[in-house]
């Protein structure tokens, strides 16, 4: 971990350096077609390890108004990685969650297996990570939520509640939302992921969890 000194010290430099910075947004990318060479790709663990060979693709795109969905494959549920493309919140087709504008949505499956949203760096640098973690369930969501360097847990985290659009539901419970920034040094090819689980109930029922996350290129390593 990277101090705050230092931490607004490398902000600083890089906002001295550079009128454009490089920022690397989940909501910017979500409706394009995902390769093997994409920055941000969208998947789920083969099987409840978080191990990094364990991450799998997704390979089915229901593309849904005003919400789409990313899917394992087709005819396959859970986990899924859903995504809110409109300016407004909405709720999904049954109108038992709601996602915010330009959000993603997360459910893990009812086995374990992890609903995985990950970031490879394009290049070696120093990054900063902001991410959060929202229930957003109406029934209230349980779940556990992390934040990977590789295989190294950054950030681990439980959500109990609803911490989603008001205007939908009273934000609630115990944990409602969850949120993580630090700073990371990554090697090109590096990835940063970002899982939701079941939770300590062990199932999915009523799980649909939001994340918010970006990543800022804050400067490359010297030569």
């Amino acid at each position: 971990m990277i101090s705050r000194l230092l931490l607004m010290a490398l902000l600083l430099e890089h906002n001295a350096n550079s009128a454009d910075p490089k920022v690397f947004e989940l909501s910017d990318s979500f409706v394009f077609p995902q390769t093997s060479g994409s920055t941000w790709r969208y998947g789920y663990s083969a099987t409840s390890s978080l191990a990094p060979d364990q991450f799998r693709p997704d390979s089915y795109l229901e593309k849904l108004v005003p919400i789409s969905f990313w899917r394992p494959a087709a005819g396959d549920r859970y986990p899924y990685v859903a995504y809110n493309g409109t300016k407004e919140s909405q709720t999904e087709p049954t109108h038992g969650w709601a996602v915010r504008a330009g959000r993603v949505a997360m459910e893990a499956s009812n086995s374990g297996q992890y609903s995985l949203v990950r970031f490879t760096a394009p290049v070696s640098g120093t990054y900063q990570i902001k991410a959060r973690f929202e229930g957003i369930h109406f029934r209230l969501s349980l779940t556990d939520v992390h934040v990977l360097k590789n295989s190294v847990h950054l950030f681990d985290a439980d959500i109990e509640g609803y911490g989603g659009d008001s205007a939908f539901h009273p934000v609630e419970g115990a944990h409602p939302t969850a949120s993580y920034e630090g700073v990371v040094q990554l090697a090109a090819q590096d990835t940063i992921t970002f899982a939701v689980g079941y939770g300590k109930n062990k199932t999915h029922y009523n799980d649909t969890t939001g994340l918010a996350a970006r990543l800022i290129l804050l400067g490359k390593p010297s030569r």
